[in-house]
């Protein structure tokens, strides 16, 4: 059943696209009112007057009509019709269309003197000329042009003209063999827009597939430089943002106190709530757009802060373990009991250029310190270097 209604969705795609073709030449139709007032100049004598008029004014209505239809089917209207309702309204105004010429240029062959007959098949062909683009839809090129044909074939017939016979017998032939062409060329339209068809759900497909892939590259790119379980930056986009500051920066690792002995009191559960409340304490007292906190494992973490001094990363500092301090004791990220950290500082000035990895050990080995001498406290290594030494 899927298949099947995918081919009957193709179907009426192919027609609507036929539509769109062949309503699309509609103003073409003008030049019908054109060859029928040529006709009507050439042929008119006050015999054959009413037979005239009456056969113009059928040539303009019907190319009134076509010409209205193309508004319409611009705009949607009529709202209810479908591509199949419009290919049944195109059909039978081709085959009026196509009894008016016929019929009237039979008619006037059938009296018509040499030069008259020249004007009338003249028009006749340029109108089987103009209407090629309905080949897309066969039943409605064929409704006008057998008309035509076979209706020149029979004035031909009953004219005085020389050679009426093989001149009938042309028009018959010519309505057989556009039958013919008329099939092929059919075939091979209707295969392009098939083509055209699948080229636009392979366009689409791929779309589709690209924008997955996409989106999923993204997702892999925030999942290689994200931590799992707090959401923070891990050591790998730690080192890549650390790297890309320039001038003046503060490097901060931030270790929770005694962890370890949280975690056995009240278990992993626990402790992964215990970190993910300080990952959200750490994260709420820097900058985003400026500063970067990432966790480096366990419970050690790191702080970035871009174009900070001294005196202002250690009060940063001083905020920030104030801040994981009071974390609360209830609510969806409380912690089981008062939590608190050490913080190692380390700087680099404008003027005194150091290395990722200074900073990274000066910030380790202040956060030792912090340790070392109580917790719940923030240090600076103050070690003098080789390049403080003068």
């Amino acid at each position: 059943m899927t298949g099947e209604l995918a081919d009957h969705e193709e179907r009426d795609l192919i027609l609507s696209m036929r539509m769109d073709a062949m309503l699309n030449s509609s103003p073409a139709s003008f030049l019908s009112i054109v060859g029928g007032l040529v006709a009507v100049y050439v042929y008119w004598a006050p015999s054959v007057a009413f037979g005239l008029i009456a056969w113009l004014a059928c040539i303009v209505a019907v190319a009134l009509t076509n010409l209205l239809s193309t508004l319409l089917y611009a705009r949607g209207l009529p709202s209810g019709w479908n591509a199949r309702s419009w290919a049944r309204f195109v059909s039978v105004m081709h085959l009026l269309s196509g009894l008016a010429w016929g019929v009237g240029g039979g008619w006037m062959l059938s009296f018509a003197n040499e030069h008259q007959a020249l004007v009338t098949v003249s028009i006749g062909l340029a109108a089987v000329t103009v209407s090629i683009p309905s080949v897309v839809h066969l039943p409605a090129y064929n409704l006008f042009q057998l008309p035509i044909f076979w209706s020149y074939a029979v004035g031909a017939l009953f004219s005085s003209l020389q050679y009426s016979w093989p001149i009938a017998i042309g028009f018959f032939l010519l309505g057989a063999f556009a039958i013919v062409i008329g099939r092929v060329l059919g075939y091979q339209l209707s295969t392009a827009l098939r083509l055209s068809i699948e080229n636009k759900r392979l366009a689409q497909h791929l779309e589709e597939r690209s924008a997955a892939l996409e989106a999923a590259n993204r997702e892999l790119e925030i999942e290689s430089h994200t931590d799992p379980l707090t959401g923070l930056a891990n050591r790998r986009r730690l080192m890549s943002f650390a790297r890309a500051v320039r001038g003046r920066c503060a490097m901060m690792i931030v270790d929770i106190d005694h962890f370890k002995s949280y975690n056995d009191t009240y278990g992993h559960v626990e402790g992964d709530t215990c970190l993910v409340s300080v990952a959200k304490a750490l994260l709420g007292s820097v900058r985003p757009e400026h500063d970067l906190v990432a966790r480096l494992g366990g419970e050690e973490f790191a702080i970035v802060l871009s174009d900070v001094g001294a005196e202002e990363a250690r009060a940063r500092a001083e905020a920030i373990r104030a801040n994981v301090q009071a974390l609360p004791m209830s609510g969806p990220h409380r912690v089981r009991c008062r939590v608190t950290v050490s913080i190692g500082v380390s700087t680099r000035a404008a003027d005194r250029p150091k290395s990722l990895s200074d900073l990274m050990e000066e910030a380790d080995a202040a956060v030792y310190r912090a340790k070392s001498e109580g917790r719940n406290r923030v240090c600076f290594d103050n070690r003098p270097r080789a390049q403080d030494v003068a």
